[in-house]
């Protein structure tokens, strides 16, 4: 699976819009996943995500090659810092060990993560139809306000969990 225009299943990215609402945003997308995706606004290679601001509720499945994924979830956590993504649902590898997932700010906004119970089998770029053989785990990480309508609908492909965030009074 070395290409990194894989699509994602389209019962994800319904239960993402179900989740949230509508998907306002996708910023690492093409052509053909719009097709499915059906963004208020998409951004391609050809017309950097980098370079617009990201609003509204985001679907986000960023390229997964080495280095490719941590500047689009720095980015996100960026724009949901600064107030202008109102909700996120990420399709990420497993990769909540890794150094740039902690250091990337997704780690400490997330409100819930969904940890699928079998591997996603995404959609070939060539053939257009859902291909087995995805040799990794994938996460589904929710930022918002309402991780209940994120867990009721993900719940159904895994476990979903909400972070344990200690209160600190002053």
């Amino acid at each position: 699976m070395a290409n990194n225009s894989w699509g994602t299943p389209p019962h994800l990215i319904e239960s993402a819009r179900t989740a949230m609402g509508s998907i306002d945003t996708d910023p690492a997308s093409n052509d053909e996943a719009q097709k499915i995706v059906q963004a208020g606004v998409y951004y391609t290679e050809d017309n950097s995500g980098f370079d617009h601001c990201w609003k509204g509720n985001v679907w986000l499945n960023p390229p997964y090659g080495r280095g490719l994924a941590k500047p689009f979830i720095e980015t996100l956590a960026g724009w949901f810092d600064a107030e202008q993504v109102d909700q996120a649902v990420v399709l990420l590898n497993t990769v909540y060990t890794s150094t740039w997932f902690r250091e990337s700010g997704i780690n400490s906004i997330y409100s819930a993560i969904c940890l699928p119970n079998k591997r996603i089998a995404f959609i070939n770029p060539d053939t257009g139809k859902p291909e087995k053989g995805n040799d990794r785990d994938q996460i589904i990480v929710y930022l918002g306000d309402n991780p209940t309508a994120f867990c009721e609908e993900f719940s159904k492909y895994g476990v979903c969990h909400l972070p344990y965030r200690p209160v600190t009074f002053l």
